[in-house]
């Protein structure tokens, strides 16, 4: 190669170079730009009680978050976690899968005794609610996300309502939780608004709490569909509008991987709650108090099996060769 050539191979490598640096600062701004309205809070790690044995699975891309839905957040009051979920988001293949807790879940809170598992939340805030989550279930959670639910509502009135199947009975109770806004007049698939949706997923005087989770999980499910149907260029400016609405302990490394998770092609979302009928529950008065009883130890195995090798609830415990088969 004569000088003159490598002159003009050296300049045209250097100017793409210098290209890719620039999209690279773009994009890298418009990232800033995006999550610059969180709400960043941090938690200690020691503190958290981390499954070790399952620190290995995050070399498999698997991150296991906690997410809060609180009625009420400020700095005398962290409130009650209303709404709790695991959310476990495979980087490498996508999936996402969401495992509601039933707020009223009988579990011991760390220094606190046993009471319900939505009081770690108000006992010792977000830190105090991981560390719960990570000694009763065996679980990893190192990070959460919490949203208010009156910025729920707005989160889903930006994103135009929801659509839904509601009985006549769920009608009157949205009607009854209802904070603002019109109510619903019909039954049937409908249309929610923001407040009419998170009353909605307030429900569970006509079938009690493990209903509610179902029906926070169908609400997300709508909200995972909307989020799927924007334009990706829409995405800044979206993402800059609900960031103020949000607190999180995430760091922006852990950001891009979720984001990363989200954007693949072929994304999946698999609900599931805890408890269900694949496992012995039921209602116990103890001193005084309702609580929903299970056994937690197999409750934690349940979601582990679900999370790391697939297995749904109502497939745990059973021998593939009998459900081949049936």
């Amino acid at each position: 190669m004569d000088r003159r050539l490598w002159r003009l191979y050296f300049k045209t490598l250097l100017l793409t170079l210098l290209g890719l640096c620039g999209v690279l600062a773009v994009l890298y701004g418009v990232f800033m730009y995006m999550v610059g309205g969180l709400n960043r809070q941090s938690v200690d790690e020691e503190t958290l009680s981390v499954n070790e044995d399952l620190q290995a699975y995050g070399n498999l891309g698997i991150m296991n978050i906690a997410l809060y839905g609180i009625d009420s957040q400020n700095e005398e009051n962290k409130g009650r976690s209303d709404a709790i979920l695991v959310a476990s988001i495979n980087g490498k293949t996508g999936k996402i899968k969401l495992i509601s807790i039933a707020r009223d879940t009988y579990v011991d809170v760390p220094e606190h005794g046993k009471t319900k598992i939505n009081h770690a939340y108000a006992y010792g805030g977000p830190q105090l609610a991981i560390q719960t989550l990570n000694e009763n279930f065996n679980l990893n959670i190192k990070d959460y996300v919490s949203v208010n639910f009156d910025s729920l509502a707005d989160v889903i009135d930006e994103l135009g309502g929801i659509d839904l199947e509601i009985t006549e009975a769920e009608r009157k109770q949205i009607n009854n939780y209802l904070l603002k806004g019109e109510k619903q007049q019909e039954s049937g698939l409908v249309h929610l608004t923001g407040p009419q949706a998170v009353s909605y997923s307030r429900i569970r005087k006509i079938d009690g709490d493990v209903m509610r989770g179902e029906r926070q999980r169908k609400v997300l499910e709508c909200l995972f569909e909307k989020a799927l149907e924007i334009n990706p260029l829409s995405y800044p400016a979206y993402v800059r509008k609900f960031a103020p609405m949000v607190e999180t302990s995430l760091g922006n490394d852990e950001i891009l991987k979720i984001a990363s998770a989200v954007m693949k092609s072929g994304v999946s979302l698999e609900q599931a709650g805890m408890p269900n009928e694949n496992i012995a529950s039921g209602g116990e008065y103890i001193n005084n108090v309702w609580y929903y009883v299970y056994d937690i130890p197999q409750a934690a195995d349940m979601i582990e099996s679900f999370i790391y090798q697939d297995i749904p609830f109502d497939q745990y415990g059973k021998d593939p060769a009998e459900e081949e088969t049936e």
